[in-house]
């Protein structure tokens, strides 16, 4: 067996670990590095939560379509205020499920704050659009439009809704 503390005292082993001012030369670089991406990785975050609500947005149709022809009655997708405070969806007095709140995003509905969908899957009210964009900061490339057509077709597109 090999003695190492006499290799180490006789400076033949490299020493490990490393200093204090080394640790704080390193932290300080990573918290530069970490001041410098915060506001795009802000703005990034902002889009992923409208991204999101749109993708929540458009399963809560697409349910609410499923659960009328399902049931061969009318269902109902309301908003609980607004429709970034969240939306529930219900058949008569019966809760189906309940979507929300989000924070930080701003829907924009083109048919007010309910969406009845009849026994034929087709909404009652004809095509309507929601506008799902970050409150903070809207962007043009962070703002997405959900499209529900006339005979009841679901669709995401990325930019504002026309």
């Amino acid at each position: 067996m090999r003695n190492f503390t006499a290799w180490r005292a006789a400076g033949l082993l490299p020493k490990r670990g490393f200093t204090l001012i080394e640790l704080l030369a390193t932290l300080t670089i990573l918290a530069i590095i970490a001041f410098a991406a915060a506001p795009s990785f802000s703005s990034m975050v902002a889009t992923q939560r409208a991204r999101n609500a749109a993708l929540d947005l458009s399963a809560a149709v697409s349910l609410t379509r499923s659960e009328a022809v399902k049931r061969n009655s009318t269902i109902t997708m309301a908003a609980s205020s607004a429709w970034a405070s969240g939306w529930s969806v219900t058949a008569g007095t019966e809760k189906v499920r309940s979507f929300g709140p989000y924070d930080g995003i701003a829907i924009t509905a083109s048919a007010g704050n309910s969406l009845a969908i009849g026994n034929d899957g087709r909404p009652a009210t004809g095509s309507l659009t929601f506008q799902v964009a970050p409150s903070v900061s809207p962007q043009p490339a962070s703002t997405i439009c959900v499209q529900v057509s006339g005979t009841g077709r679901i669709a995401v597109v990325s930019g504002a809704c026309t």
